[in-house]
């Protein structure tokens, strides 16, 4: 079974996707975790990967298609988080895989830009941070294991704008193609409390999982 978390960036795409894999048995796999990974390499791959992010552009499809393609080869349950995001992108998938739900995750601008300045990161694990609660045993525990609590670059300013205006352009009118295919879509308000967020979602997918 493959699903498709979606949603602006700040939405809680990550967090939900986690507290869906526990439950109903799927491999998060987050094209951002993937990015990142390539990213750190220290080849002409992970040059541009770094390049684009640092200017909240999108990778090409290529890099992103093979990237998923690796983890659905050997996965049988996935939850796709960050992918696709353009239509090539999306008409590789539903031309090569059956998707059976996408969740979208809908907040407004403002509470977008608002929890992505706030955001941080632990470069050795990933894990994130809100900047006003972090603890000093956050910071002490992430730099115990090679890494630091950073920004990261597609978190700043412009890069949030650019990331948004992606989304609307680009990611958002998939929900028209994938309804198009008979893709049961899940619509949920992502401005609630995370529990709140999360039962949403349980409803739902408990209609679609047996």
């Amino acid at each position: 079974m493959i699903g498709l978390i979606i949603g602006p960036q700040g939405s809680g795409k990550g967090t939900q996707a986690e507290l869906i894999c526990k439950e109903f048995g799927f491999q998060h796999t987050s094209m951002g975790d993937l990015l990142r990974a390539e990213a750190k390499k220290n080849n002409t791959q992970g040059k541009l990967i770094r390049d684009l992010q640092k200017k909240g552009e999108l990778v090409p499809t290529k890099i992103t298609n093979d990237l998923a393609e690796s983890i659905l080869k050997k996965e049988k349950n996935v939850l796709l988080d960050g992918y696709p995001r353009s239509e090539d992108q999306a008409e590789h998938l539903l031309s090569t895989h059956k998707i059976d739900f996408v969740i979208v995750l809908e907040i407004s601008k403002d509470e977008t830009i608002k929890r992505l300045e706030k955001r941080r990161m632990c470069t050795a694990t990933n894990k994130i941070f809100i900047s006003d609660k972090i603890t000093a045993q956050d910071i002490s525990e992430c730099k115990k294991i090679g890494g630091e609590i950073i920004q990261r670059e597609d978190d700043k300013p412009k890069a949030i704008l650019e990331r948004l205006n992606i989304y609307h352009k680009e990611t958002k009118p998939l929900l028209k193609k994938y309804h198009s295919q008979n893709v049961k879509l899940i619509k949920i308000n992502g401005e609630q409390k995370v529990s709140k967020v999360y039962s949403d979602i349980k409803k739902e997918l408990k209609k679609i999982i047996n």
